[in-house]
């Protein structure tokens, strides 16, 4: 099952050893295989496109365990959608689209909400490198990270998205404004929301 597959995938993360090490593939190829039904084909695919669809799950979900759920759910739609993928966007970016839209449908979930709000972040979930150096330093390092994450909780999931996308992935403004299915102006709108809405709250400032 790709269920399974993509468990097992993740499991490989956990464990530092991410997919990926083999000579890169043809992902067009690749597609043409899995859509004629080789399971080996699209297990690649998965390797391929898990690290970044984790990632911006994580960003906007900010929970391992449910990050977990959406990423299978992420692949097992893309399974189940594959043959309608007609190749007028990047694999990538039709991956991105079904992740954000189902990361956003899973908090829309009151009891998701309510689940999370009793659970603690785990900075470490998200594979964050804390800066070492003194005791003091180190303190402060991880100070800063809870305040961040705390921070990014408090944001509409909507400018998360749009964060995850931007500052950790680099996409241009334009592939966003595709993968999410909105206006460049909202694009551009929400990201200087949420910059300047994180910035006031990790100084204090917030309202």
């Amino acid at each position: 099952m790709v269920f399974a597959a993509v468990r097992g995938i993740l499991r490989a993360m956990a464990a530092s050893r991410l997919p990926g090490d083999a000579p890169p593939d043809d992902e067009d190829v690749l597609v043409r295989k899995a859509k004629d039904g080789d399971r080996r084909a699209f297990d690649r695919l998965v390797a391929l496109h898990l690290p970044q669809i984790w990632a911006t799950v994580w960003r906007v979900l900010r929970h391992r365990e449910d990050t977990e759920d959406v990423v299978q759910e992420v692949f097992v739609a893309a399974h189940r959608s594959l043959s309608s993928f007609r190749g007028d966007a990047k694999l990538s970016t039709w991956l991105h689209r079904i992740a954000v839209t189902r990361a956003l449908n899973h908090l829309d979930r009151a009891e998701e909400k309510r689940k999370r709000a009793s659970d603690p972040i785990d900075p470490e979930a998200a594979n964050v490198p804390i800066a070492i150096g003194t005791p003091l330093s180190a303190l402060e390092a991880k100070e800063l990270m809870r305040r961040l994450a705390d921070c990014l909780e408090k944001l509409p999931a909507a400018w998360r998205a749009v964060l995850a996308l931007r500052e950790a992935e680099e996409n241009s403004y334009e592939r966003i404004a595709e993968t999410l299915h909105v206006e460049l102006g909202t694009v551009r709108s929400r990201l200087a929301r949420a910059r300047a809405s994180l910035k006031d709250c990790v100084e204090g400032r917030a309202a």
